[in-house]
């Protein structure tokens, strides 16, 4: 038996990976068993159900096994009556799955189709009558599929389950099958819910808030003042921070789930509804539902205000959840506004900036993890004006342009480099589009050295502004007008061979040299914040590094490095 590797939180695509692996496997003629375990919550995505109708098309051998853990989003599905587990269906169960009843049921299929196509259908029919009125709610569903349904069977009676895997794997030809377990994770769930609250109780004055947290007040606080603004999110698994939204406008929270798509697509059609709706949903989840960005959103100017959590570096969660390419596939799109907070009070700012913005689509992405700084009350924003960065610290030696979290590494990198010295701008950049041209002029202007620092891939902040630097001519060489040193035209420098020496070195020396500073172009494994920092270049003493490097302080750099 072969096994597949694949990430807890894409298990909804699992279905699409076992049905290639069985056609390769039928192929080769090879005789694997594939077995693919997949969880209630992800048949709300519709990939999965294009994959079990394909699935029941090929009729090649596989089983899946439905996790159900009897949770929904829904409240009135979960206050109805819960599939049942009695002797009963444990018998039904068990008979489904023996290899009599199969052989039975396929010799009778063959029987039907001699006395011609009306009598097969009939008695197909009535096959699926009874299966249903046997089984659970829903379960024709799989049927019509193409899958063999078998179930219910109780998921914590570890014997019964056993019998049941075992009369499946016996079957040398059975097509696709689907074996429905119900398990509870009500025990578990208390269990998780007192730990947390405890630990929550017992540190709540000492643990700073997350930028989650900041965002949810903000967006409550606009919420307030303005009737039309709901809230979409997506994902799998809610941010209990959203809980403050919920309990204050219940009718204007939407959770999902796993379906990004329809979140999208959902949110343009409230915006067209005239309402101002805030998708939240996190960065790798949003990669799902990306033509649906494109086209239902970007593509007709379609006011959908996207929240991408999680944006960045996500420590322990590793490379499945890292969000390191909403910067590059979001600004790429012609209409789309894109910005990042440096810090709560920022995010505060731009949740009421993208409130006021009714033109055009707008996106904004914040990391996992706590503010940056305790501060009172922030969560009443002020709008800020569009495409427009801001300078925090001035200096003359090198000028370090960041994009959203990364600010704060540049100040502290600042910190490091007036300690030997070095006097450095700091710039927040806020937008990654509309670029704030002015000031990344005026930081050409004023400075030799340029750094660009955001933590996202390459293709993104970065590139944007390299885009423009180039376009205007600012990182051409040569094309400025040839002066000597004395401010005066040199006709013929080579007939002034001393003169000419001294104007190539102040002329290189005006010449921009600019270095971005981006996640790099691997993925990162799982480790602490810090370490995933390191890693990747982007800790405060990396940044400061760099400056080094560039004025040609390369033994102070090593020495920042060790």
């Amino acid at each position: 038996m072969n096994y597949l590797n694949l990430d807890g939180y894409l298990n909804n695509t699992l279905y699409d990976n076992m049905s290639g692996m069985a056609v390769a496997r039928d192929i080769k003629g090879k005789r694997d068993r594939i077995v693919a375990v997949i969880s209630n919550e992800t048949t709300m995505a519709g990939q999965v159900y294009e994959a079990m109708s394909n699935a029941g098309y090929l009729d090649s051998n596989m089983v899946v096994i439905l996790n159900d853990s009897l949770n929904s989003l829904h409240p009135k599905i979960e206050d109805t009556s819960a599939t049942p587990i009695n002797a009963l269906s444990t018998t039904l169960s068990k008979l489904q799955s023996s290899k009599l009843f199969r052989r039975v049921r396929e010799f009778a299929k063959a029987l039907t189709k001699q006395f011609g196509r009306g009598m097969h259908e009939w008695a197909a029919k009535i096959d699926e009558y009874a299966r249903g009125l046997l089984g659970p709610a829903g379960s024709t569903l799989f049927e019509e599929l193409g899958l063999y349904y078998i179930g219910p069977v109780d998921g914590h009676n570890i014997d019964d389950l056993i019998c049941v895997l075992t009369e499946v794997a016996s079957l040398d030809s059975m097509g696709p099958v689907l074996v429905h377990v119900i398990t509870k994770e009500d025990q578990l769930v208390e269990m998780k819910r007192s730990q947390t609250t405890s630990v929550s109780n017992s540190h709540q004055r000492v643990r700073p808030p997350t930028l989650g947290e900041c965002f949810v007040e903000a967006l409550v606080s606009e919420a307030q003042r303005d009737k039309n603004i709901v809230a979409v999110h997506a994902g799998k698994g809610m941010d209990p921070s959203l809980d403050l939204f919920k309990c204050n406008f219940p009718d204007r929270f939407f959770d999902v789930g796993m379906a990004e798509q329809h979140a999208v697509t959902f949110s343009a059609g409230l915006s067209c509804g005239g309402l101002k709706p805030f998708c939240i949903i996190p960065s790798t989840f949003l990669q799902r539902a990306y033509d649906q960005v494109v086209h239902d959103v970007d593509r007709q100017k379609i006011p959908v205000r996207f929240i991408i959590s999680r944006a960045g570096l996500v420590g322990s969660d590793g490379p499945t959840q890292c969000g390191a390419f909403d910067v590059t596939f979001m600004s790429c799109l012609p209409n789309m506004v894109v910005m990042a907070p440096s810090d709560e009070v920022e995010l505060a700012n731009m949740v009421a900036t993208a409130a006021q913005i009714d033109d055009r689509p707008v996106c904004l992405r914040y990391p996992k993890g706590a503010v940056a700084a305790i501060r009172d009350s922030i969560s009443c924003g002020v709008p800020i004006e569009i495409g427009k960065g801001r300078v925090l610290v001035e200096g003359k030696d090198i000028a370090l342009l960041a994009y959203g979290s990364m600010v704060q590494n540049c100040l502290r990198a600042q910190s490091l480099l007036s300690e030997l010295g070095v006097e450095v701008t700091v710039a927040d950049a806020r937008f990654c589009k509309p670029l704030d041209i002015d000031l990344v002029r005026s930081l050409c202007k004023n400075h030799v050295f340029l750094v660009t620092v955001e933590e996202s891939s390459i293709g993104g902040f970065g590139s944007h502004v390299a885009q423009f630097l180039s376009l205007d001519g600012q990182l051409d060489a040569g094309t400025k007008q040839r002066l000597d040193p004395y401010g005066q035209l040199s006709p013929d420098p080579c007939k002034h061979t001393a003169k000419l020496f001294v104007f190539l070195a102040l002329q290189l020396d005006r010449f921009l040299k600019w270095r971005p500073i981006t996640l790099p172009d691997t993925y990162i494994e799982h480790a602490s914040a810090e370490e995933q920092l390191a890693v990747a270049g982007l800790s405060s003493n990396h940044i400061a590094a760099t400056a080094l490097s560039l004025l040609g302080r390369n033994r102070e750099a090593l020495l920042l490095m060790c």
